[in-house]
Protein backbone atom coordinates (compact mmCIF):
# COMPACT_ATOMS: atom_id res chain seq x y z
CA UNK A 1 0.00 0.00 0.00
CA UNK A 2 2.82 2.42 0.85
CA UNK A 3 4.47 1.88 -2.53
CA UNK A 4 1.21 2.42 -4.40
CA UNK A 5 0.49 5.63 -2.48
CA UNK A 6 4.00 6.97 -3.07
CA UNK A 7 3.86 6.20 -6.79
CA UNK A 8 0.40 7.74 -7.20
CA UNK A 9 1.10 10.91 -5.24
CA UNK A 10 4.48 11.29 -6.91
CA UNK A 11 2.80 11.17 -10.32
CA UNK A 12 0.24 13.80 -9.31
CA UNK A 13 3.02 16.00 -7.89
CA UNK A 14 4.68 16.13 -11.32
CA UNK A 15 1.62 17.75 -12.89
CA UNK A 16 1.77 21.46 -13.79
CA UNK A 17 0.06 23.92 -11.47
CA UNK A 18 -2.94 24.56 -13.72
CA UNK A 19 -3.68 20.84 -13.86
CA UNK A 20 -3.42 20.53 -10.09
CA UNK A 21 -5.96 23.29 -9.58
CA UNK A 22 -8.28 21.69 -12.13
CA UNK A 23 -8.06 18.53 -10.02
CA UNK A 24 -8.82 20.64 -6.95
CA UNK A 25 -12.01 21.91 -8.60
CA UNK A 26 -13.10 18.34 -9.34
CA UNK A 27 -12.20 17.31 -5.80
CA UNK A 28 -14.32 20.17 -4.43
CA UNK A 29 -17.35 19.11 -6.48
CA UNK A 30 -17.06 15.52 -5.27
CA UNK A 31 -16.34 16.42 -1.65
CA UNK A 32 -18.97 19.12 -1.27
CA UNK A 33 -21.80 18.12 -3.59
CA UNK A 34 -21.51 14.32 -3.74
CA UNK A 35 -20.34 12.89 -0.43
CA UNK A 36 -21.06 15.96 1.74
CA UNK A 37 -17.75 15.54 3.58
CA UNK A 38 -18.26 16.85 7.16
CA UNK A 39 -20.65 19.53 5.98
CA UNK A 40 -22.72 19.43 9.18
CA UNK A 41 -19.56 19.80 11.28
CA UNK A 42 -18.32 22.74 9.21
CA UNK A 43 -21.72 24.43 9.38
CA UNK A 44 -21.97 23.97 13.17
CA UNK A 45 -18.44 25.31 13.68
CA UNK A 46 -19.10 28.39 11.56
CA UNK A 47 -22.37 29.04 13.37
CA UNK A 48 -20.62 28.72 16.72
CA UNK A 49 -17.91 31.16 15.70
CA UNK A 50 -20.13 33.66 13.89
CA UNK A 51 -23.64 33.62 15.44
CA UNK A 52 -24.27 37.10 14.04
CA UNK A 53 -23.98 35.92 10.42
CA UNK A 54 -27.01 35.02 8.34
CA UNK A 55 -27.49 31.57 6.82
CA UNK A 56 -26.50 32.88 3.38
CA UNK A 57 -23.21 34.19 4.76
CA UNK A 58 -22.46 30.92 6.57
CA UNK A 59 -23.20 29.03 3.37
CA UNK A 60 -20.82 31.21 1.35
CA UNK A 61 -18.07 30.83 3.96
CA UNK A 62 -18.60 27.09 3.94
CA UNK A 63 -18.24 26.85 0.15
CA UNK A 64 -15.12 29.01 0.11
CA UNK A 65 -13.59 26.96 2.93
CA UNK A 66 -14.07 23.72 0.97
CA UNK A 67 -12.48 25.24 -2.12
CA UNK A 68 -9.48 26.39 -0.09
CA UNK A 69 -9.28 23.02 1.64
CA UNK A 70 -9.15 21.20 -1.70
CA UNK A 71 -6.41 23.57 -2.86
CA UNK A 72 -4.50 22.73 0.32
CA UNK A 73 -4.68 19.02 -0.54
CA UNK A 74 -3.24 19.33 -4.05
CA UNK A 75 -0.70 21.95 -2.95
CA UNK A 76 0.54 19.58 -0.24
CA UNK A 77 0.84 16.73 -2.75
CA UNK A 78 3.02 19.06 -4.85
CA UNK A 79 5.61 18.99 -2.03
CA UNK A 80 6.53 15.42 -2.98
CA UNK A 81 8.40 16.78 -6.02
CA UNK A 82 8.70 20.55 -5.50
CA UNK A 83 11.78 22.43 -4.30
CA UNK A 84 11.87 25.10 -1.57
CA UNK A 85 12.81 27.67 -4.21
CA UNK A 86 9.71 26.80 -6.25
CA UNK A 87 7.37 27.05 -3.27
CA UNK A 88 9.08 30.27 -2.12
CA UNK A 89 7.89 31.93 -5.32
CA UNK A 90 4.37 31.35 -4.05
CA UNK A 91 4.87 31.82 -0.30
CA UNK A 92 6.18 35.14 1.04
CA UNK A 93 8.00 35.10 4.38
CA UNK A 94 9.36 38.08 6.31
CA UNK A 95 12.35 36.75 8.27
CA UNK A 96 13.33 39.99 10.03
CA UNK A 97 12.31 38.73 13.47
CA UNK A 98 13.96 35.37 12.96
CA UNK A 99 17.21 36.85 11.64
CA UNK A 100 17.50 39.06 14.73
CA UNK A 101 16.77 36.26 17.16
CA UNK A 102 19.23 33.92 15.43
CA UNK A 103 21.98 36.55 15.55
CA UNK A 104 21.39 36.77 19.30
CA UNK A 105 21.74 33.00 19.66
CA UNK A 106 18.16 32.62 20.88
CA UNK A 107 15.99 29.52 20.75
CA UNK A 108 12.51 30.27 19.37
CA UNK A 109 9.09 28.73 19.88
CA UNK A 110 6.68 29.45 17.05
CA UNK A 111 2.92 29.06 17.51
CA UNK A 112 1.07 28.66 14.23
CA UNK A 113 -2.26 27.11 13.23
CA UNK A 114 -4.14 25.17 10.58
CA UNK A 115 -4.40 28.13 8.26
CA UNK A 116 -3.85 27.39 4.58
CA UNK A 117 -1.22 26.56 3.58
CA UNK A 118 0.41 25.51 6.83
CA UNK A 119 2.34 22.65 5.22
CA UNK A 120 4.03 25.09 2.84
CA UNK A 121 4.78 27.51 5.65
CA UNK A 122 6.43 24.91 7.85
CA UNK A 123 8.20 23.19 4.97
CA UNK A 124 10.16 26.19 3.72
CA UNK A 125 11.27 27.66 7.07
CA UNK A 126 14.62 25.91 6.68
CA UNK A 127 15.03 27.65 3.34
CA UNK A 128 14.38 31.12 4.77
CA UNK A 129 16.01 30.99 8.19
CA UNK A 130 19.24 29.69 9.70
CA UNK A 131 17.56 27.91 12.58
CA UNK A 132 17.56 24.19 13.15
CA UNK A 133 13.86 23.50 12.67
CA UNK A 134 11.78 21.17 14.82
CA UNK A 135 8.09 20.55 14.23
CA UNK A 136 5.82 19.13 16.92
CA UNK A 137 3.32 16.84 15.20
CA UNK A 138 0.42 14.57 16.08
CA UNK A 139 0.94 10.89 15.27
CA UNK A 140 -1.54 9.74 12.61
CA UNK A 141 -3.59 6.55 12.71
CA UNK A 142 -2.76 5.79 9.06
CA UNK A 143 0.91 4.77 9.26
CA UNK A 144 1.42 4.65 5.49
CA UNK A 145 0.18 8.21 5.08
CA UNK A 146 2.18 9.37 8.09
CA UNK A 147 5.38 7.92 6.61
CA UNK A 148 4.73 9.61 3.26
CA UNK A 149 3.94 13.00 4.78
CA UNK A 150 6.92 12.88 7.13
CA UNK A 151 9.25 12.08 4.22
CA UNK A 152 8.75 15.46 2.58
CA UNK A 153 8.69 17.26 5.95
CA UNK A 154 12.21 16.09 6.85
CA UNK A 155 13.71 16.26 3.35
CA UNK A 156 15.73 19.43 4.04
CA UNK A 157 16.77 18.80 7.63
CA UNK A 158 13.61 19.41 9.65
CA UNK A 159 13.38 17.35 12.83
CA UNK A 160 9.99 15.89 13.77
CA UNK A 161 9.00 15.44 17.41
CA UNK A 162 5.78 13.62 18.40
CA UNK A 163 3.52 15.79 20.55
CA UNK A 164 3.73 13.31 23.43
CA UNK A 165 7.57 13.31 23.55
CA UNK A 166 8.13 15.97 26.21
CA UNK A 167 11.71 14.84 26.84
CA UNK A 168 12.70 15.53 23.22
CA UNK A 169 11.01 18.93 23.34
CA UNK A 170 12.94 19.90 26.44
CA UNK A 171 16.31 19.07 24.86
CA UNK A 172 17.95 22.07 23.17
CA UNK A 173 20.56 21.44 20.46
CA UNK A 174 23.66 23.66 20.51
CA UNK A 175 22.60 25.53 17.37
CA UNK A 176 19.71 28.02 17.82
CA UNK A 177 16.51 26.09 17.26
CA UNK A 178 13.01 27.01 16.15
CA UNK A 179 10.36 24.67 17.49
CA UNK A 180 7.01 24.94 15.67
CA UNK A 181 3.71 24.13 17.36
CA UNK A 182 0.42 23.78 15.49
CA UNK A 183 -1.10 25.25 18.60
CA UNK A 184 -4.76 25.08 17.59
CA UNK A 185 -5.00 21.29 17.79
CA UNK A 186 -7.33 19.55 20.21
CA UNK A 187 -5.32 18.13 23.14
CA UNK A 188 -5.70 14.41 23.74
CA UNK A 189 -5.46 14.87 27.53
CA UNK A 190 -8.10 17.43 28.48
CA UNK A 191 -7.31 17.10 32.18
CA UNK A 192 -3.95 18.75 31.61
CA UNK A 193 -5.22 21.23 29.04
CA UNK A 194 -5.67 24.97 29.44
CA UNK A 195 -9.32 26.00 29.10
CA UNK A 196 -9.53 29.32 27.29
CA UNK A 197 -12.36 31.35 25.79
CA UNK A 198 -12.36 30.95 22.00
CA UNK A 199 -15.11 32.61 19.98
CA UNK A 200 -17.17 32.96 23.17
CA UNK A 201 -16.84 29.35 24.34
CA UNK A 202 -14.35 27.83 26.73
CA UNK A 203 -12.41 25.03 25.04
CA UNK A 204 -9.18 23.10 25.79
CA UNK A 205 -5.79 24.04 24.34
CA UNK A 206 -2.39 22.35 24.59
CA UNK A 207 -0.11 23.69 27.31
CA UNK A 208 3.11 22.26 25.84
CA UNK A 209 4.30 25.48 24.21
CA UNK A 210 3.71 27.50 27.36
CA UNK A 211 5.37 24.94 29.63
CA UNK A 212 8.43 24.86 27.40
CA UNK A 213 8.61 28.65 27.10
CA UNK A 214 8.32 29.27 30.83
CA UNK A 215 10.84 26.59 31.80
CA UNK A 216 13.40 27.43 29.14
CA UNK A 217 12.96 31.17 28.76
CA UNK A 218 12.74 30.92 24.97
CA UNK A 219 11.38 33.66 22.71
CA UNK A 220 7.79 33.11 21.59
CA UNK A 221 6.62 34.07 18.10
CA UNK A 222 3.05 33.89 16.82
CA UNK A 223 2.59 33.27 13.10
CA UNK A 224 -0.37 34.05 10.84
CA UNK A 225 -0.72 32.61 7.34
CA UNK A 226 -2.63 34.70 4.83
CA UNK A 227 -4.08 33.59 1.51
CA UNK A 228 -3.13 36.31 -0.99
CA UNK A 229 -4.79 34.67 -3.97
CA UNK A 230 -5.17 31.14 -5.29
CA UNK A 231 -1.85 29.33 -4.91
CA UNK A 232 -0.15 32.28 -3.21
CA UNK A 233 0.30 32.92 0.52
CA UNK A 234 2.31 34.96 2.94
CA UNK A 235 3.41 34.44 6.52
CA UNK A 236 3.31 37.26 9.07
CA UNK A 237 5.21 36.63 12.31
CA UNK A 238 5.06 38.63 15.54
CA UNK A 239 7.48 38.43 18.47
CA UNK A 240 5.10 38.35 21.43
CA UNK A 241 7.34 37.30 24.34
CA UNK A 242 11.09 37.84 24.32
CA UNK A 243 11.55 35.60 27.37
CA UNK A 244 8.85 33.06 28.20
CA UNK A 245 10.19 32.58 31.74
CA UNK A 246 9.03 36.10 32.59
CA UNK A 247 5.37 35.36 31.93
CA UNK A 248 2.58 34.41 34.30
CA UNK A 249 0.94 31.00 34.15
CA UNK A 250 -1.62 30.96 31.34
CA UNK A 251 -0.43 34.25 29.84
CA UNK A 252 1.14 32.75 26.71
CA UNK A 253 -1.75 30.42 25.93
CA UNK A 254 -4.37 33.12 26.40
CA UNK A 255 -2.38 35.55 24.25
CA UNK A 256 -2.10 32.96 21.50
CA UNK A 257 -5.82 32.16 21.52
CA UNK A 258 -6.66 35.86 21.24
CA UNK A 259 -4.16 36.15 18.36
CA UNK A 260 -5.66 33.09 16.65
CA UNK A 261 -9.24 34.30 16.97
CA UNK A 262 -8.39 37.73 15.54
CA UNK A 263 -6.48 36.08 12.70
CA UNK A 264 -9.37 33.77 11.83
CA UNK A 265 -11.82 36.68 11.82
CA UNK A 266 -9.68 38.46 9.23
CA UNK A 267 -9.86 35.48 6.83
CA UNK A 268 -12.38 32.96 8.18
CA UNK A 269 -12.45 30.87 5.00
CA UNK A 270 -8.74 30.13 5.43
CA UNK A 271 -8.91 28.01 8.60
CA UNK A 272 -9.60 24.28 9.00
CA UNK A 273 -13.28 24.22 9.99
CA UNK A 274 -13.75 20.50 9.25
CA UNK A 275 -12.29 19.54 12.62
CA UNK A 276 -14.74 19.84 15.50
CA UNK A 277 -12.80 22.36 17.58
CA UNK A 278 -15.82 22.90 19.84
CA UNK A 279 -16.32 19.18 20.56
CA UNK A 280 -15.42 19.57 24.23
CA UNK A 281 -16.61 23.15 24.69
CA UNK A 282 -18.09 24.05 28.03
CA UNK A 283 -21.67 25.36 27.96
CA UNK A 284 -21.97 24.81 24.21
CA UNK A 285 -25.35 26.12 23.05
CA UNK A 286 -25.20 25.77 19.29
CA UNK A 287 -28.29 24.48 17.47
CA UNK A 288 -27.35 22.52 14.36
CA UNK A 289 -29.56 23.13 11.35
CA UNK A 290 -28.80 19.81 9.74
CA UNK A 291 -26.88 21.21 6.83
Amino acid sequence: MYGILKFTLGGIARLPWWTLYALSDLFFFFLYHVIWYRRKTVWRNLEAAFPEKKAEEINELSIQFYKNFCDQVVETIKLFKATPAEISQRFEVDTTIYDTLFSEGRHVLQATSHQFNWEWGNWILNHHTQFHLRIIYMIQKNKNMEQLVNEYRVRYGTELIPANDLKAMMTDPEKPTMTVFLADQNPSDRKRAAWVSFFGREIPFHRGLEILARRKGHAVVFDEMIRVKRGHYKSVSKLVFEDGSRTEEGEITEAYVQFLEASIKRQPENWLWSHNRWKHARELTVNAKGR
